[in-house]
């Protein structure tokens, strides 16, 4: 009973967390891996001989949330081959609480894949995630679109890695190539990550910012890698009512992916969008209730 009111007392004091203006903060793009992965995992940023306070485990994320008053996390789940996704899901199922939700991972090439999204279904999973670069696939091929299908007929939303990962590859994602799925994805949110790719190039913002109002982009890393005026300018040629907070985390911290958004240049109302009320939209009833309640 002591160990129950506890739980109760900090699930109240983290849906209290608010962006500054009543709007609980969500962070919709963070890592965690199971303690014997996490070392390794921190290598993609050469960052294996971090202190154990800074790997990305469970323990360490919620402190960093209680730290920054950020209500919710969403864990986002790389299955980068087939024979690692039962294994990345349940652990996926696993970690989720009170503050904590995922996103599952789904390999494309996966045996069975309209089968593997139905399991993600059963699992009460949030979204489903996509790596392109890690997972070594061309996510634009023609092949898949069965797969884009029966995702948009679920209903789940996606979050899918756009722009580079450890240097130029032959998998990385831009939006010439969402475009050329997308039409199979009418009905779900549909994020590109990284400000969806955050490429540079003319060409391929103007197609970003024609996609429909189902696709969003969210922030992760553009506090380390991204002036300020250059956030500011993409995320209001897209509309920060399609701009989602995300830190990245472990790659990026909260700390300063909130600090970057407080100190831009939009409105009180249009920073509690990105950090929270977008988020808050895409989740609908897949929030925990709790959080749910606090951003009606």
């Amino acid at each position: 009973m002591v160990m129950r009111k506890r739980v109760d007392k900090l699930m109240v004091e983290n849906i209290q967390n608010t962006s500054g203006t009543g709007t609980p903060i969500i962070d919709m793009h963070v890592h965690i891996y199971p303690t014997t992965l996490a070392r390794r995992a921190m290598a993609v940023a050469g960052r294996e001989q971090d202190d154990f306070e800074k790997l990305p485990v469970k323990e360490n994320l919620w402190k960093r949330m209680e730290e920054e008053h950020v209500a919710l996390s969403v864990v986002q789940h790389v299955t980068s081959k087939p024979a690692t996704q039962t294994d990345v899901n349940r652990f996926a199922s696993e970690i989720e609480r009170h503050n904590v939700i995922s996103f599952g991972g789904l390999h494309p090439n996966c045996e069975n894949v309209i089968e593997e999204i139905e399991k993600l279904n059963d699992m009460r999973m949030t979204g489903i995630k996509f790596h392109p670069p890690f997972q070594k696939v061309d996510i634009s091929d023609e092949k898949y679109i069965p797969m884009w299908k029966h995702i948009n007929h679920l209903g789940f939303p996606v979050l899918i890695h756009c722009g580079r990962a450890r240097g130029e590859g032959i998998y990385d994602l831009f939006p010439s190539g969402v475009s050329k799925f997308l039409r199979y994805l009418p009905d779900i949110p549909v994020i590109l990550a990284h400000m969806g790719s955050r490429s540079g190039n003319p060409e391929e913002e103007k197609i970003l910012y024609q996609f429909p109002e189902n696709v969003y982009i969210d922030t992760a890393m553009s506090a380390e890698r991204q002036e300020l005026e250059d956030f500011e300018r993409l995320a209001s040629a897209m509309g920060p009512e399609r701009v989602v907070f995300g830190s990245d985390f472990p790659y990026g911290t909260q700390k300063a992916a909130i600090e970057f958004i407080r100190k831009s240049s939009f409105s009180d109302s249009e920073k509690a969008m990105i950090l929270g009320g977008n988020a808050a939209k895409i989740l609908g009833n897949r929030m925990p209730e709790a959080v749910r309640m606090k951003c009606k």
